[in-house]
């Protein structure tokens, strides 16, 4: 589908002439407009948003079990085209229209791929990185080019952002450590990391706390291979085996200053865990986003792995490879966290 590739571009526009209802459903006359880019030639292509709902289903595998949940749904997509026109509206320099949230309701999304414990600030004892210069980084940085990260996973439905960046940021750094680049596993955070700190405590599938997941790396010695501890996307009992730790960490600094401080501790250093809000996320197609606002409650985990030369950030996600650039979202320098205290943390493997 056009939705997921970044050669496509996707115009939402309300018409004002009356659609008939569909699915016995009365909803706003809507229809999307999709230039589709091919080697040869631009075809435009206009859709109903009943046709631009089938092929959704088709391209997710989306089924429903009743007809009535499938015009629920349809309602909802119709909801959620009205939204991706705002966000469009709102953030011009990306991309925004269907994606494989589409379906979803506000409160599902939030609910199912962003961090529910809003209490998620990070411990004030963490220790601080030291201020690095600023003055001679790179144009652009990006820690892919270097081999060392591993492929876009997939959190699924569960509430677990907060452990695939905290092993994204593990595994770059037992890279860096030890030259071997080796999926970790996630699921033993979601299973193992219910380590409290300052009253803050992992709460597996129902969100969590990167910081305190490295407290978890600490106090067991270290993680297993993603392979040894397969990730299900539920929450079950701990079943981690000590023998089989593959990568360990040494230390976990806060950096609490700035972006450019950000842009330092990655390029000195490895890959950087980071909370930003993802509201605007789930409409994201591709392109560097710039919204013109910049919430300052922070809802979501991910990786900042690069940089690029006209001022954006390349943020590893955790919502598969059918999300947004092939799994991964670009912001703009100034809109990657906009809270009172921005932080993120840098980590490093023994």
């Amino acid at each position: 589908m056009a939705a997921t590739n970044a050669s496509f571009f996707v115009l939402l526009s309300l018409i004002s002439n009356a659609f008939t209802s569909m699915h016995g459903l009365n909803h706003d006359p809507l229809i999307i407009e999709q230039v589709v880019s091919s080697n040869d030639h631009d075809d435009l292509l206009m859709m109903t948003a009943e046709h631009q709902f089938s092929a959704f289903k088709k391209e997710y595998g989306k089924t429903y079990p009743t007809q009535e949940e499938d015009d629920y749904r349809f309602g909802v997509f119709i909801s959620n085209l009205r939204l991706a026109r705002r966000n469009q509206i709102r953030d011009p320099t990306a991309i925004h229209g269907v994606t494989k949230f589409s379906d979803l309701t506000s409160s599902e999304f939030r609910n199912q791929y962003l961090l529910l414990d809003q209490n998620i600030q990070l411990p004030k004892n963490l220790k601080t990185a030291e201020i690095l210069p600023t003055d001679s980084l790179p144009e652009t940085y990006d820690w892919r080019d270097h081999d060392a990260v591993t492929p876009v996973k997939d959190q699924g439905s569960c509430s677990s952002c907060w452990a695939f960046t905290a092993i994204a940021t593990l595994e770059t750094a037992h890279f860096m450590a030890n030259d071997k680049l080796v999926e970790l596993s996630e699921q033993q955070l979601v299973d193992c990391s219910h380590e409290c700190e300052k009253g803050l405590c992992n709460k597996g599938c129902t969100g969590g706390n990167y910081e305190i997941a490295y407290v978890h790396m600490k106090i067991v010695g270290g993680i297993e291979k993603a392979t040894d501890y397969r990730y299900t996307g539920k929450d079950d009992s701990c079943k981690f085996d000590e023998k089989k730790i593959e990568a360990s960490l040494g230390d976990a600094q806060l950096i609490k200053s700035d972006e450019d401080q950000f842009a330092a501790n990655l390029v000195a250093y490895t890959t950087i865990a980071v909370l930003l809000n993802g509201e605007m996320m789930k409409t994201y197609q591709g392109e560097v986003s710039c919204p013109d606002d910049c919430p300052d409650n922070l809802n979501h985990a991910v990786t900042l792995v690069g940089y690029g030369s006209d001022r954006h950030w390349i943020i590893k996600n955790s919502w598969g490879k059918d999300y947004g650039e092939d799994g991964y979202y670009r912001i703009c320098r100034g809109k990657l966290t906009c809270s009172k205290d921005p932080s993120a943390v840098v980590v490093f493997a023994d």
